[in-house]
């Protein structure tokens, strides 16, 4: 399987697996709040044709790595049941949860876009990860996570009481009320695919092969969708500052997503997406001090929900491989 010296069984390892996903979790919430910014920034454009771009990144670097692991004998083909799975939760990643995302930033802002998103998947997640991968959800997971809730929806409140919703001009209810489901809408979707990554990557499913095919879905299935959409005239009229922002937003998704993939194949779903939730205090400061909004005390008690929480869940995470390894 995997080439090398072999290793004592007794050797024990340099890092923690648990230690190492959960630095992999909480880099991979930094890097996609760097991601959101420039998404933030690209709120003008068509969000299926930005989704499209930001996908690109990720398969012109999967590529060559997939095919080096290939040449050198390794493993890159899944079986079929896992490869179709793959592809369905690209799928929704991709044409749920992206879209969706980038569609509510245009119509609700960043601060209250990405707490909304992460509420959706923190619950989901967790009903899913016990559903269909059997991950235990304990009293202390439980109280951890209505920690983080209550963060979410403070911050919610905070960001929605500080925004400026779009340089001040008069939002309908329909708007706002439309713009939180997409939000919520896109933290479902990415449950679901951070849920099929965690069981392909449980069964053996290459991690290159699994980010190359979920890249690959909507890089061929959004960019189709926009050019249905605004055309080639609407495609060739991206500005190249434009474009700059769709590729670095790319390119952050891309990091983010192979460090948060590792999180996820060390640690569980509720987790990871817990950890995650450090992006809505993330998305606070940077709507505070890259766009000019308000700080309020809603932010403020937010965040110290937020690290709470975080704490809370490590914590009932420790305790819980406590008892497996008893």
């Amino acid at each position: 399987m995997q080439s090398g010296p072999p290793v004592s069984a007794n050797r024990p390892a340099l890092v923690d697996p648990h230690v190492l996903g959960t630095i992999c979790g909480l880099f991979s919430a930094v890097v996609y709040t760097g991601a959101n910014g420039f998404l933030r920034a690209l709120e003008s454009c068509d969000p299926v044709w930005v989704s499209a771009i930001k996908a690109t990144p990720t398969t012109l670097i999967m590529i060559p790595v997939v095919v080096a692991l290939a040449l050198r004998g390794q493993k890159v083909l899944p079986t079929l049941p896992i490869f179709a799975m793959t592809i369905a939760g690209g799928m929704a990643g991709q044409l749920g949860g992206n879209i969706s995302f980038q569609w509510a930033l245009g119509q609700i802002g960043l601060a209250l876009t990405v707490p909304l998103s992460l509420g959706g998947m923190i619950v989901a997640a967790a009903i899913m990860g016990r559903v269909f991968l059997y991950e235990p959800v304990t009293p202390k997971v439980v109280v951890a996570l209505g920690l983080l809730l209550a963060a979410i929806a403070v911050l919610s409140y905070g960001a929605g009481e500080a925004g400026r919703f779009m340089l001040n001009e008069q939002v309908s209810v329909w708007r706002v009320a439309l713009g939180v489901a997409a939000a919520c809408l896109s933290g479902t979707a990415y449950a679901v695919l951070n849920v099929i990554m965690r069981y392909c990557i449980m069964r053996g499913a290459p991690m290159p092969t699994m980010l190359l095919t979920v890249s690959v879905v909507g890089l061929l299935s959004l960019g189709f969708l926009a050019w249905l959409r605004i055309g080639q005239a609407g495609i060739l009229a991206t500005t190249p500052g434009e474009l700059g922002l769709m590729l670095a937003a790319g390119l952050c998704n891309t990091v983010a997503f192979v460090s948060l993939t590792k999180s996820l194949q060390l640690t569980s779903v509720v987790y990871v997406n817990a950890l995650s939730a450090i992006q809505a205090m993330l998305a606070a400061l940077v709507g505070v001090f890259v766009f000019q909004e308000k700080l309020t005390s809603g932010l403020a008690i937010g965040v110290a929900l937020t690290i709470g929480g975080l704490m809370a869940l490590a914590n009932a995470h420790r305790a819980m491989r406590a008892v497996g390894e008893a």
